[in-house]
C-alpha cells in the first residue's frame, strides 16, 4: 500500500495480517487495553476483524490504522532522516495509531476519531504525539478531512496532555459520557493555518 508515514523516529505502514502476532500481543497486554479496550481481553478473531475494517476503510476512505515501527538507524536519508520504508520487517511494533469513523457525540453526524497506543516501555517519550501530528497530517493534508476528535478517558491524563498538544479543544457539544470520556476535536482550517508540517508520503 501506499499510505506510509514517517517521522524523524518512526514509520507508519497500514496495518495487515502479517501484523496480526504483534498486534494481538500489543492490544491484550494489561496496560494498553485497560484504556483502548476497557480492560477487555479482545481474541485473534477480533484483531483480525479490526486489520480487516482498516483495510476496507483504506479503500474506502482513504485513511484507517498504521503499525508504529521504529526508523532504521542505518537507512540512507537525507541528514539522518530515515527514508519512508525504513522500518525493517525485524523492526518490533511499538505501536498503533490512526482513523476511523463512528457516530458522533449526541448524534451529530459521523465523526473521524483518531485512536493511538503505544507499548508501555515507550510511554513518556513523545512518540505518541509524533505519530499522531503525521496521522492529522495526512488526515487534512492528503485525504481532506474537516474535522476529527479525540474520545479521551479522563482517567488517562497523558492523552488528555496529548490532545492538547497536537492543538486539539475541548468540544462543548461532548459532554462527559459514563466512562469519563471527554471529547476533543481538531479543526482542518486551524491546523493548516498553524503550519504543522510532518513528512507523509501518499
Amino acid at each position: 500500500m501506499s499510505e506510509v508515514l514517517r517521522t524523524v523516529r518512526l514509520v507508519l505502514h497500514p496495518v495487515s495480517m502479517a501484523d496480526h502476532a504483534a498486534l494481538l500481543t500489543h492490544w491484550t497486554g494489561p496496560l494498553v487495553r485497560r484504556h483502548l479496550f476497557d480492560d477487555r481481553l479482545i481474541s485473534a478473531v477480533q484483531v483480525a476483524e479490526i486489520i480487516d475494517a482498516s483495510e476496507r476503510d483504506f479503500a474506502t476512505e482513504g485513511y484507517g490504522l498504521w503499525a508504529l515501527r521504529p526508523a532504521s538507524r542505518w537507512s540512507g536519508g537525507i541528514d539522518g532522516v530515515p527514508g519512508p520504508d525504513a522500518a525493517g520487517p525485524g523492526e518490533p511494533l511499538v505501536g498503533v495509531a490512526g482513523l476511523s469513523h463512528h457516530d458522533g457525540p449526541l448524534g451529530h453526524g459521523v465523526d473521524v476519531e483518531i485512536l493511538y497506543s503505544l507499548e508501555p516501555d515507550r510511554w513518556g517519550q513523545g512518540l505518541a504525539a509524533e505519530a499522531s501530528r503525521a496521522v492529522l497530517d495526512y488526515a487534512f493534508g492528503v485525504v481532506g478531512v474537516h474535522r476529527v476528535t479525540a474520545e479521551i478517558d479522563m482517567a488517562n491524563p497523558a492523552s488528555a496532555e496529548i490532545a492538547l498538544q497536537l492543538g486539539m479543544r475541548r468540544r462543548p457539544d461532548g459532554p462527559a459520557g459514563p466512562d469519563g470520556a471527554a471529547y476533543y476535536a481538531a479543526e482542518r482550517s486551524r491546523w493548516v493555518g498553524s503550519r504543522r508540517i510532518v513528512d507523509a508520503v501518499p
